[in-house]
């Protein structure tokens, strides 16, 4: 066995992520929320930031090789020369800014006064507290409290009676009395019980035939196996069929109006594609991400002959994390700037007509429009999103794998959208298979094979044929 040492030079190329590029990265694919929250702690941290409502053309980032060249070295700025030389500039000559951010953006601004499910419900309690005991009032408060989202009470009566040490006779009554508030079929225990109450409360209570297709043949009718309804039931299939259709007049779930005032969030675009006189025309929000500025008072400090080392150096490790920050949000708000019109470009027919004409379009696409590496483009579209003629969309929206037809390309929305147009156009006695559309697409120069229709199908939340057959 030869065993030695040896000492070789090597010539090697490799990428070293310094501090500032890593934080240059992380800015540019954070959300317009997450961007506001880093920017309000870095203001809070660092005294020399300050919020600025207009252009910073200073500091805006550069490009071509000057841009290049500055991001392979970092040279140390001196900072009263700096501020001296940009004197005569918009940077150094704006007065102190009275730009509150909250002005524009605060939350608070869109804030509701919306009952909760759980407010509404109590609220009616109290109607009728009067009529109730204390312990009865508790055990109502319990069971409200008890309710979900849906308007299901989301325990069992062994539960209830272990911690509420109650009669089950009272329990009940509450139940009772609670399935008898707004909105109707709250407080069921499952869909069945929901059903119930909603068809007692329009009178069908004393039908027991309706009422045994709900207990037993709920499914069946899901699945509309109305012969075997009407079998067990004695029904003609006209009169299952018009059942059919009074179910699904109902409400499944109960509480679902306030859960979507409960639930309700909202989106700060990044950014807009407008129609004027038939050109899109792109546009940062502002808003999404508010522009900065260095403090007045500490570049006057900076500027003082007689300030001492220690306060210096404070000053310049300050500025120096502040002029970066801002540079890497212009820098972001360019990129984002230059992706949005890449996506305009290649989705135009998309801003004009609609979803049936969004092309295909990647990352690998958009990233050689814009010249930057895939990586970044997926960065930059990350939780942003676009206001546009047709809605506002996540950027991520517009990317789409596609079909060939023809000489063009459609999306696998528009496909989509063509499965959803031929189902609801449909014989509903004679509904299209899975293998029928297929074969539709294909007379459309579009080849789409039949578990990929039945993917899609799904995703619409789409029931295969089988399921869609009506026998009226």
């Amino acid at each position: 066995m030869n065993i030695k040492f040896n000492l070789n030079i090597a010539q090697t190329q490799k990428l070293i992520m310094t501090q500032e590029m890593q934080q240059a990265i992380e800015i540019l694919q954070l959300s317009s929320m997450e961007l506001n929250n880093l920017i309000e702690a870095e203001i809070n941290e660092n005294p020399v930031l300050e919020f600025n409502e207009v252009s910073i053309k200073a500091l805006a980032p550069e490009t071509g090789e000057a841009a290049k060249e500055e991001t392979n070295k970092k040279e140390d700025i001196k900072w009263d020369e700096y501020f001296h030389s940009v004197e005569a500039s918009e940077y150094r000559g704006q007065a102190p800014s009275t730009y509150d951010p909250d002005d524009e953006f605060g939350f608070e601004k869109f804030s509701y006064q919306e009952k909760t499910l759980s407010e509404y419900l109590h609220f009616q309690l109290n109607m009728v507290s009067e009529e109730l005991s204390d312990e009865e009032k508790f055990i109502g408060k319990y069971l409200i409290d008890c309710i979900d989202d849906n308007g299901y009470l989301i325990v069992d009566m062994k539960y209830l009676l272990g911690i509420l040490e109650s009669k089950e006779h009272s329990i009940r009554k509450l139940i009772g009395i609670i399935q008898g508030f707004d909105p109707i079929g709250v407080g069921a225990r499952d869909i069945r019980e929901c059903l119930l109450i909603q068809l007692r409360h329009m009178g069908y209570d004393d039908d027991e035939i309706y009422m045994e297709i709900i207990n037993d043949h709920l499914k069946d009718l899901a699945d509309h196996q109305y012969k075997r309804i009407s079998n067990s039931t004695g029904l003609s299939l006209e009169e299952v069929f018009e059942f059919k259709e009074l179910i699904q007049t109902l409400e499944p779930k109960p509480g679902r109006e306030f859960t979507n005032l409960e639930g309700v969030s909202y989106i700060i675009p990044d950014g807009s594609i407008e129609n004027i006189n038939g050109e899109l025309v792109v546009k940062i929000n502002e808003i999404s991400a508010p522009r900065l500025k260095i403090n007045s008072f500490y570049k006057g400090m900076l500027k003082k002959t007689d300030q001492n080392e220690d306060t210096r150096k404070y000053l310049e490790k300050k500025l120096d994390g502040a002029v970066f920050l801002i540079r890497s949000i212009e820098q972001r708000r360019e990129t984002i700037l230059r992706v949005i019109q890449a996506i305009a470009e290649c989705q135009e027919t998309f801003f004009f007509e609609g979803v049936e004409d969004l092309r295909p379009m990647t990352l690998k696409t958009v990233a050689e429009m814009v010249e930057v590496h895939e990586s970044t483009v997926s960065r930059a579209i990350r939780g942003k999103y676009i206001q546009t003629p047709k809605g506002t969309f996540a950027l991520k929206f517009f990317f789409k794998r596609g079909f060939n037809q023809g000489e063009e390309d459609r999306s696998s929305d528009a496909i989509k959208q063509f499965i959803q147009e031929m189902i609801e156009s449909e014989d509903k006695k004679k509904p299209l298979s899975d293998q029928k559309i297929s074969e539709i697409l294909k007379e459309k120069n579009l080849d789409v094979a039949r578990r990929t229709i039945a993917k899609y199908r799904e995703a619409l939340l789409i029931q295969p044929s089988s399921k869609r057959k009506e026998y009226r």
